[in-house]
C-alpha cells in the first residue's frame, strides 16, 4: 500500500493502524490517546496505553524494563516515535512496546522527520467538515419560534471552532476530530424527519430540533485537547448535561420569550437526553421531545460503535468479537442483492 486513501502526496511510510497484522513489526509515529501507570498482580510496573492513527486507535503495552525506561518520555497528546511488534491477546491486535519517545519540536514542525505527517494520525471523521457545519446552520436557521432559533444560533455561531474541532466522546463513538459535529447532525436531521413525518404526535419541531442541535454543548466544556480528549476540571466534576444547560440558561435571558416555559423545556432536553438515571441523566424525559432527543442520541451513539467495533475486528466469518460495551457479537457479513 503506497496511499492512505490516495490523499498523501508522498510514499507511505506510515502503515495505517487498520492494516497492521500479528507479527509485523512497526517502527514509526503514533499519536498517544491514553497513557496509565499500572501494577501486574505481582506488582511489577507496566505501560497501558492507547496508540492512534487516521485509521483508528490499538491499545499498547511497555512491559518491565520498557516501562520504567520511557515512562517519563511522553504524555497523552503528544506524538511518539515506537518501535513494537504486533500481537494478538483475547482476539484483539495489540502493540508490545519496545522503546517509545516523544518527537521533538525539529522533528514534528520542522520536517525533520522524513513521512511524518500530523494528518496521518489524528482520527478525523470522514466526513466533510464543512459540509457538516453547513447543513447544521441550515436546519438551525429553521428553527420556530424566532427567540429559539436566535439561541441555537447564536450558540453555534459562538462556539463553531470548538464545535467542528472537538470528538463526541472521549472514547466509544464518534471519539474523533470532528465527531461531536457528525454525531449532533446525525441527531438533528433524524430528529427534525421524524418531527416533519409524524405531526399527528403533537412533537414541537423547533424544540426537539433545538433540543438535538445542543444537546451535547456543554462538552466544548467539559472536554480539554481535541486530539487527545480529556475530561476538564469542570467537566470531572459537573458533566456536560448541566455546563450545556447553563449555556443554555444564560443565553436564554437575552431573548424576550412569549412563553417562558419554552427556554426551560430546552433545558429539560439537555439534562435528560441520557434517558435513565443510572446513566447519568440528571431528569427522566417528561417531554416528547425529549424523549425523541433521547433516542434519537442514542442510536447515533450505538450505531457508530457498532461501525467502530466491525471496521476494527479482526474475527473471521461473520460475526465479530465481541463487543464490551453493549456485550454481543455482530453481524459484519455482506448480503447480495441479486
Amino acid at each position: 500500500m503506497d496511499r492512505l486513501r490516495g490523499e498523501v502526496p508522498y510514499s507511505l511510510l506510515h502503515v495505517p493502524i487498520s492494516d497492521l497484522r500479528e507479527g509485523t513489526r512497526v517502527g514509526q509515529c503514533f499519536l498517544v490517546k491514553k497513557k496509565a501507570q499500572r501494577s501486574t498482580r505481582t506488582g511489577d510496573p507496566y505501560l497501558e496505553l492507547i496508540l492512534a492513527d487516521r485509521s483508528g486507535t490499538l491499545p499498547a503495552r511497555a512491559w518491565a524494563e520498557a516501562s520504567q525506561r520511557y515512562a517519563s518520555e511522553f504524555d497523552e497528546g503528544d506524538f511518539v516515535s515506537v518501535q513494537a511488534r504486533v500481537e494478538t491477546y483475547r482476539n484483539a491486535l495489540q502493540l508490545i512496546v519496545e522503546s517509545i519517545r516523544r518527537l521533538t519540536p525539529e522533528e514534528r514542525d520542522g520536517g525533520k522527520l522524513p513521512g511524518f505527517d500530523p494528518a496521518l494520525l489524528v482520527p478525523t471523521s470522514e466526513r466533510n467538515l464543512d459540509e457538516m457545519w453547513a447543513s447544521l446552520m441550515a436546519l438551525a436557521a429553521t428553527i420556530e419560534p424566532e427567540p429559539l432559533r436566535l439561541l441555537t444560533t447564536r450558540l453555534l455561531t459562538r462556539t463553531a471552532k470548538e464545535f467542528r474541532e472537538l470528538p463526541a466522546a472521549v472514547s466509544n463513538h464518534h471519539a474523533y476530530i470532528g465527531g461531536l459535529l457528525e454525531h449532533t447532525l446525525e441527531v438533528a436531521e433524524g430528529v427534525a424527519r421524524f418531527a416533519e413525518d409524524q405531526a399527528g404526535l403533537r412533537l414541537h419541531r423547533g424544540l426537539a430540533v433545538a433540543g438535538a442541535i445542543l444537546h451535547d454543548i456543554g462538552k466544548l466544556e467539559e472536554f480539554e485537547n481535541p486530539i487527545a480528549p480529556r475530561y476538564g476540571f469542570a467537566g470531572q466534576l459537573i458533566g456536560h448535561l448541566l455546563l450545556g444547560r447553563d449555556m443554555v440558561r444564560d443565553e436564554a435571558k437575552a431573548l424576550t420569550w412569549a412563553d417562558p416555559r419554552m427556554p426551560v423545556l430546552l433545558e429539560h432536553i439537555l439534562i435528560s437526553h441520557h434517558g435513565e438515571l443510572e446513566y447519568a441523566a440528571a431528569m427522566v424525559p417528561k417531554s416528547a421531545e425529549a424523549v425523541a432527543v433521547y433516542h434519537f442520541d442514542n442510536l447515533s451513539a450505538k450505531l457508530n460503535m457498532i461501525k467502530t467495533h466491525i471496521a476494527t475486528d479482526g474475527e473471521d466469518g461473520d460475526f465479530t468479537d465481541w463487543e464490551r460495551n453493549m456485550d454481543r457479537r455482530f453481524f459484519k457479513g455482506s448480503l447480495s442483492d441479486a
